[in-house]
């Protein structure tokens, strides 16, 4: 029997990685730490390039069932004042939805491939592959190795050591409202402060805020964000926000998490690689972490099924894929400081800029970010 790929972590990037390869005839299995496939997370928007890698893997119609049609997006001052506007029809359609439905398509049919409450606890690469140990105490040969388990990637510490996240400068509260929103995605830049607001299904808003702050040590143990936190962040913000917040369910969860970026001189070695988050977490300024992932999956997997040669296959992929992806980091990354000024006179030039870039330039400045070729 052909070994199989063990893909570690059950989230965007390693479910779409094991529908690639199954429709390959690809063995594949995959574990999880979680013992549950649990809802996790808020929303996001998956804009045409990622909605271009599901539709390649017959999941397209799907996820666009589960979420919300997204005409465009719309960047405003905190008092609403209309800075920037993005249309996403002219670039291909997007779709707003809870990440909890978008990981529900991407496991579907997986259910024999998958093991929960089970993680990674060494790697022994081999002549051909990988032998592994999992938390159980198996001990399994596979013919590669792909670490798709986030920022905080147990596999990147197993290949290459500690590698510490590098912080944004600001963290993050996440949130789904349940009442309607605006029609269109709206971001609000505040004083240091961002609101945003997304709608992700025809009775649901997802929200989140981004705002200036310290650190906080790995070591501390961070409690969840709370509601309070939301509204007292919230409260110099007009435009749509007030009317949404106040629909605020009390005590409903909140996801609070620093802001952190991962730079690797290289994601694999031999038959181990990276994808996504554990590669390349970016900041969420361009909305394209999961669109990151969901093209690194499509393009390894188009890789791993077109040759036995397992360690070309994941050079060749990481070569096509890093411009693409550090490309992106360092777009989101400028977005990010800009949004999050704290000077008046800075914020003044920034939205002056913003207000007199036509239209026109603006969309075609995002053509670059929607278009890819994943196939190479």
């Amino acid at each position: 029997m052909t070994a199989p790929v063990l893909i570690v972590g059950a989230g965007i990037g390693g479910l779409a990685l094991a529908q690639a390869l199954t429709r390959q005839g690809v063995p594949v299995r995959v574990i999880e730490n979680a013992a549950v496939l649990r809802p996790v997370g808020a929303g996001l928007i998956l804009a045409s390039n990622a909605l271009r890698v599901l539709d390649r893997l017959g999941l397209g119609d799907a996820v666009r069932a589960a979420g919300h049609p997204l005409s465009g997006a719309q960047l405003t001052t905190d008092a609403g004042r209309p800075l920037q506007t993005l249309s996403y029809t002219a670039s291909g359609g997007a779709v707003g939805l809870h990440r909890a439905a978008l990981q529900r398509v991407l496991a579907q049919g997986l259910e024999g491939q998958l093991l929960l409450g089970t993680t990674l606890r060494a790697l022994h690469p081999q002549r051909a592959g990988v032998e592994v140990t999992l938390s159980d105490g198996t001990v399994q040969r596979c013919r590669a190795v792909v670490g798709a388990d986030g920022l905080h990637s147990s596999v990147r510490a197993l290949l290459f050591g500690a590698v510490a996240p590098r912080y944004a400068g600001y963290t993050s509260w996440r949130f789904v409202v349940p009442r309607p929103g605006p029609a269109q995605a709206t971001e609000l830049w505040g004083r240091g402060c961002r609101l945003g607001l997304v709608p992700i299904g025809p009775d649901q808003t997802y929200g989140y805020l981004t705002v200036n702050a310290p650190e906080q040590p790995p070591q501390v143990a961070r409690p969840p964000g709370t509601m309070a936190e939301v509204l007292a962040h919230a409260a110099p913000f007009g435009g749509p926000v007030p009317a949404v917040l106040a629909r605020l369910v009390p005590g409903a969860p909140v996801i609070r998490t620093d802001i952190h970026e991962v730079h690797l001189r290289r994601w694999g070695q031999g038959c181990v690689t990276l994808l996504g988050d554990a590669a390349h977490a970016m900041t969420p300024n361009l909305g394209q972490g999961a669109a990151m992932a969901l093209e690194d999956a499509w393009v390894l997997g188009q890789h791993l099924a077109a040759t036995a040669d397992v360690p070309a296959a994941l050079a060749r992929s990481e070569a096509l894929r890093r411009p693409r992806v550090e490309a992106v980091q360092r777009q989101s990354r400028r977005v990010g400081q800009a949004g999050q000024l704290e000077d008046g006179a800075l914020r003044a030039l920034r939205d002056l800029a913003m207000r007199l870039t036509p239209a026109a330039a603006a969309q075609r400045a995002s053509q670059g970010l929607f278009s890819v070729h994943l196939d190479g």
